[in-house]
């Protein structure tokens, strides 16, 4: 199917079907989607319906407080100061103006670049993002604008999706944080699936040709380029040869290492960044009370960060993401019914 991991799995009880989302369900940046689409001459509107969901994220607290997270300034400020002060409120807006400049000064040369060399990060961006306190600590930052800790986490949780604690990522992880407090966070009626299922047939319409249920076992080069793909049949048979004069890889880094039949040499061995648990779970009772995305944070913070990444076991007071997207597209479960999605980092 399109879209990778971001597949689709469709649950059917006498009830009716549950359209579930097995992979990604945030969705932020939908400018790259745009630019995908432009690319071929397409407008997004035109292939998906994307839906800003506001508020983003609804943090719910060990304490029993609840704060939505808006990506409008003026609600974020209103919010921040009902439930945190004037002060908390003032400070998030010296905050939204640190992590926009991250942003400026990351999306282009760093994020939206191809670096082949260490040398190509040497250039104002990088003095700019020095400067602006990128090889300095999140959390200290986060919590130089945000006394309150529940807002630091809203702030700062984000960096654990590159696999690294708060407290120990460099500021310039911050840009995640933007891209989804500030820049926003979207969800596509029918599911995350529709991205991949848009992309695809926009590719499709342009000419491109779209191979499904074929193995990848082997690529062949010559001369340090890649000149040709081994690939059959998923359930198996002959091997077969797709010349090519360019190949994208996309899966984790050892697929990658095993296909290429080598491994580069590294001072400092990889390690394998945090993963999840996901429950998907078809409720027989609607839960209005959750937003479309609810995180809800244990008691505990940084023991639990060593925990699943020094210590290599379960969080003892987990923070969970909860999304029920059925909160913005009831379709995907039978009538009176409610779908969530239930991640545990692990």
């Amino acid at each position: 199917h399109p879209g990778g991991r971001a597949g689709a799995l469709d649950l059917e009880t006498t009830a009716g079907t549950y359209r579930v989302d097995p992979g990604p369900t945030v969705l932020t940046m939908p400018s790259l989607l745009e630019e995908a689409f432009g690319a071929v001459g397409e407008k997004l509107e035109e292939r998906l319906d994307l839906v800003p969901l506001d508020p983003a994220y609804r943090a719910r607290f060990a304490d029993g407080s609840t704060i939505d997270v808006h990506t409008d300034v003026d609600a974020m400020e209103a919010e921040i100061r009902r439930i945190c002060g004037p002060d908390a409120a003032a400070g998030y807006g010296r905050l939204r103006t640190w992590l926009t400049q991250l942003y400026h000064a990351e999306i282009d040369r760093f994020i939206g670049a191809n670096i082949d060399s260490p040398l190509g990060l040497l250039g104002p961006d990088l003095a700019r993002l020095a400067a602006l306190g990128g090889f300095g600590r999140l959390a200290p930052r986060i919590a130089r604008y945000l006394p309150d800790e529940r807002l630091q986490r809203i702030f700062s949780f984000q960096a654990l999706y590159a696999g690294v604690p708060p407290q120990r990522a460099l500021g310039a992880y911050g840009v995640i944080a933007y891209m989804d407090t500030i820049a926003g966070v979207y969800f596509p009626r029918g599911g995350m699936r529709q991205v991949g299922r848009a992309l695809a047939g926009a590719a499709a319409d342009a000419g491109a040709e779209i191979v499904y249920g074929r193995t990848v076992t082997g690529l062949e080069r010559s001369g340090g380029r890649v000149t040709a793909v081994r690939h059959r049949a998923a359930e198996g048979g002959p091997t077969e040869r797709l010349a090519c004069d360019a190949v994208v890889l996309t899966p984790d880094l050892p697929v990658v290492h095993r296909l290429l039949g080598r491994a580069p040499r590294r001072p400092v061995p990889l390690r394998w960044s945090p993963s999840a648990v996901v429950l998907h779970a078809g409720v027989t009772r609607a839960r209005p009370e959750l937003a479309h995305h609810t995180i809800s944070f244990g008691a505990a913070w940084e023991s639990t960060f060593r925990e699943i990444i020094d210590e290599g076991r379960l969080m003892s007071d987990p923070s969970l993401l909860v999304t029920r997207p059925t909160a913005t597209d009831p379709g995907l479960a039978p009538a009176g019914r409610d779908l969530l999605f239930v991640l545990a980092p692990c």
